[in-house]
């Protein structure tokens, strides 16, 4: 492996000299940088950036703790993240919790180790304290968190439009089905903006709720068509999240009792395969969650005026399985 000595003989200057180009070029000529460029890619040269962090007192290093990966929210957010970073010169470091409180404690102090200058985090812990002993800038994305920067969409906003589409839908009786969520997880304001729009229409929301969608498919299966056998009043159903109606909508019973053809159905979150569905849902502003969670992050990190909440516009897009009813 090459060494900073290996390129200053190769570009035929001092360690002095690469090490000033490495940590501030503006000092070095055109010249002088090129042919120690050309060094470094000649012998594959990469810096030791924890040391670099050290001498520097800056990584360039963002993390971001998420309890899982292959969920459609959290990989687009990543994405996001990941995009916005490289475009504003920082590096992704990325860690999955697993939804484990000791875990994700784990996870910061590898970050910390790591020098990194900030981390966005996606907390599911009631007890999120901890959050707030480091000295590096946190900001939390998709919930609240007393004390810490964050950048959420508007849940409530969201279970509001979803209670006005399925009684534009016709929709008398409608149930709300997802699993039961802490008060500080954004779930909680998306069945509060469904039932306070329902109780303005006369409505009662009703509930069906499995104690966590995790437990799988056939449980979250046989609970909601079993509410629905001892619950026929039932005419609209809003799925706190698309992929719950993924799961309960493209199984042998949905196709053996054609329901999702008979009451008016809305998702949420906006994921594709909302669209593959033709499934009416309400659509988070996903990447621009994570844009502005990079911004506020960086905004902490280099000293600047950063917003200490923002929150984002959802939206209705409308499909065929509300607008065949209206």
């Amino acid at each position: 492996m090459a060494t900073i000595i290996d390129v200053a003989e190769r570009a035929g200057v001092s360690v002095a000299t690469v090490s000033r180009m490495m940590n501030n070029p503006e000092v070095v000529s055109e010249k002088t940088t090129k042919k120690i460029h050309k060094a470094m890619e000649e012998l594959r040269y990469q810096p030791n950036a924890v040391a670099r962090a050290l001498q520097q007192k800056k990584s360039n290093i963002i993390g971001l703790v998420l309890p899982f990966i292959d969920y459609a929210f959290f990989s687009s957010l990543t994405d996001a993240v990941e995009e916005y970073c490289h475009a504003h010169g920082y590096k992704l470091m990325l860690c999955k919790s697993g939804e484990h409180q000791e875990r994700e404690q784990e996870m910061f102090s590898i970050l910390q180790a790591n020098k990194v200058d900030g981390i966005l985090v996606c907390s599911r812990f009631g007890d999120a304290s901890f959050l707030k002993d480091y000295e590096f800038p946190v900001v939390s994305i998709e919930r609240e968190i007393e004390g810490i920067p964050s950048v959420m969409a508007d849940d409530y906003y969201g279970g509001c439009l979803a209670a006005n589409e399925l009684i534009a839908a016709g929709s008398k009786n409608p149930v709300i089905l997802g699993s039961q969520v802490p008060d500080y997880l954004p779930g909680t304001k998306r069945i509060e903006g469904f039932c306070n729009e329902c109780s303005k229409h006369g409505i009662t929301a009703n509930f069906c709720m499995i104690e966590n969608t995790s437990m799988g498919k056939k449980v979250l299966e046989n609970t909601f068509y079993e509410y629905m056998e001892k619950n026929p009043e039932i005419d609209g159903v809003f799925c706190m999240g698309d992929m719950i109606a993924a799961q309960i909508f493209t199984c042998e019973r949905a196709y053996v009792t054609n329901i999702y053809h008979k009451i008016p159905i809305v998702g949420f979150d906006g994921f594709e395969i909302s669209e593959w569905m033709q499934l009416s849902t309400i659509s988070q502003p996903i990447r621009e969650m994570g844009e502005c969670a990079v911004d506020m992050l960086i905004k902490k990190i280099e000293g600047k005026i950063a917003p200490q909440r923002l929150v984002l516009p959802v939206n209705l897009i409308k499909r065929e399985s509300t607008l065949r009813f209206q």
